[in-house]
Formats: C-alpha cells, sequence, structure tokens
C-alpha cells in the first residue's frame, strides 16, 4: 500500500491530469455525439453518408460545440486541481487564451483525425457502418476515429499545459 500511495504522490499531476482529460473526453464526446447523431436523424442522413456536404456540416457543428464545452470544462478542472503548482500571478484571462490557443491548434488535430478516420474506416470496413448498439443503429467508425483522435489530443494537450499555460513560478535563487 505504501508503493502505491508513493507512486501517487510522485505522479499526482500526471494521474489527476488523466482523470480530468477522462472526463473532459466524456464531456466533449457527449456533447459530439449528441449533436451528430440529432443531426443525422433531423436530415435523415444514413450511418454509411460521411462524404455528403450535409454530413460534414453537422460533423463541423458537433466538433466546434463539443470543443467550446470541452476546453472550458477542461481549462477550470485544469487550473483548480491538476497544476496546483502553476504560477498564480499570470491572470486567468491571460492563461485561458493560452489555453485556448493550444486547443484550438489541437482541435484541428481533432478535426482532421476524427473526419478521415471515419471516412476511412467507413470505406475500408463497411462491416462497421450499420453495428447497432444500445438499440440504435450508429457507423462504429465514427467512434473508433474520435478513440484514436483522443489519445492524440489528450498527450498534446498536457505537453502544451504544462509548458506554456500551468508554468511553476521561478524559484528564487
Amino acid at each position: 500500500m505504501g508503493k502505491i500511495k508513493e507512486f501517487c504522490k510522485k505522479h499526482r499531476e500526471v494521474l489527476l491530469y488523466l482523470v480530468f482529460g477522462g472526463l473532459t473526453t466524456l464531456v466533449g464526446w457527449v456533447v459530439y455525439f449528441a449533436i451528430l447523431w440529432s443531426w443525422r436523424a433531423a436530415f435523415d442522413l444514413a450511418s454509411d453518408d460521411t462524404g455528403s456536404k450535409l454530413y460534414l456540416i453537422g460533423y463541423t457543428v458537433a466538433q466546434v460545440v463539443q470543443w467550446i464545452a470541452a476546453v472550458l470544462f477542461a481549462f477550470f478542472t485544469n487550473r483548480k486541481w491538476v497544476f496546483t503548482d502553476a504560477d498564480r500571478s499570470v491572470p486567468m484571462v491571460r492563461q485561458l487564451a493560452t489555453f485556448s490557443a493550444g486547443r484550438l491548434a489541437t482541435f484541428f488535430v481533432d478535426y482532421v483525425v476524427t473526419y478521415f478516420g471515419a471516412l476511412g474506416l467507413t470505406l475500408a470496413f463497411p462491416a462497421l457502418v450499420h453495428a447497432t448498439l444500445f438499440g440504435m443503429t450508429m457507423n462504429l467508425c465514427d467512434i473508433i476515429a474520435k478513440v484514436v483522435a483522443a489519445v492524440i489530443v489528450i498527450i498534446c494537450n498536457y505537453i502544451f499545459s504544462k509548458l506554456l499555460v500551468f508554468k511553476n513560478k521561478k524559484s528564487d535563487g
């Protein structure tokens, strides 16, 4: 038990980042899939319709709204509970602007990886297109692409947050 406690204390920041990164991802996914699936239903788009302009519009709306929700959730949880050793003399507005700029960069990574991943997987594995999950027919390629993008984005966001947004106070000496 002592080794686990020691490990957790030593890696507290990374472990909390992973917890809140996971929660941020969950918040983003709930928003993203709620909008995307609602869009598909509202416009009667087929599960394999990932190449149409109407799908691209719905996909873009889902990505943007998801990004805003996730960035706000992540900023405040990271600032309060993860990067507790960060220099608090930096104005919150400045931190939020820097944080948002970094998240905007990884938004484009998420956007491209998810879109082209879903498109490529749909073409390569058509059997995944009409999968039934929780009584709903959906394109599992959308989900797989989103998971791959999330892993890449979480790693990039941690590095950016640690090095540029929530830098530790400079020690006197």
